[in-house]
């Protein structure tokens, strides 16, 4: 039981466990949304979504040991789902692309163009480099988020940084 000002909120224990079992999960689901969507209200919303999602399957997952690959494979399907749905691009609220000021700090720039590439990328694609160097995850995680074996997604995640960075070398960012 909670007290929010004169409210008294009562969680059930199943709620209580839920949230002790998804606290850990939230900041990467979040930052997993943001690498991919490029919006924080936007992966606010998606992290929210997947959250309801996975309270309601909880019981389908048989083993809770990959409860961290799976609920970020479901904010994956639900960042999928956003960007196919469209609404981001079609909303404008008059903001240009651009600055018209250009910033002195290179760092800021490089990033800006980081974005633009990866948002160039498949929504595969932009999975697999999101979680591995927005989240450090390890492949044999990404392979489970993605749905496949070890190989595959090693091999997915190279073709990605190739499409990404044609002149990086890919041997260097993966060790």
């Amino acid at each position: 039981m909670e007290r929010l000002g004169n409210v008294v909120i009562v969680q059930s224990e199943s709620e209580q466990s839920f949230a002790e079992l998804f606290a850990p999960l939230v900041q990467p689901a979040y930052r997993l949304a943001c690498a991919m969507l490029h919006d924080a209200s936007a992966a606010e919303d998606i992290v929210q979504e997947a959250s309801l999602i996975a309270w309601r399957k909880l019981r389908n997952l048989d083993d809770r040991s990959h409860l961290r690959s799976w609920f970020l494979g479901i904010v994956a399907n639900e960042c999928r789902n956003a960007r196919r749905r469209g609404w981001q691009r079609h909303v404008s609220i008059g903001l240009p692309s651009r600055l018209s000021v250009v910033s002195a700090e290179d760092r800021s720039v490089s990033r800006e163009d980081t974005r633009r590439a990866l948002m160039r990328l498949s929504h595969e694609d932009r999975l697999v480099v999101s979680l591995y160097f927005y989240l450090d995850m390890p492949v044999s995680e990404i392979a489970s988020v993605i749905r496949a074996t070890e190989a595959a997604a090693r091999a997915r995640l190279y073709r990605a940084i190739r499409r990404l960075r044609p002149d990086l070398a890919v041997e260097e960012a993966l060790r």
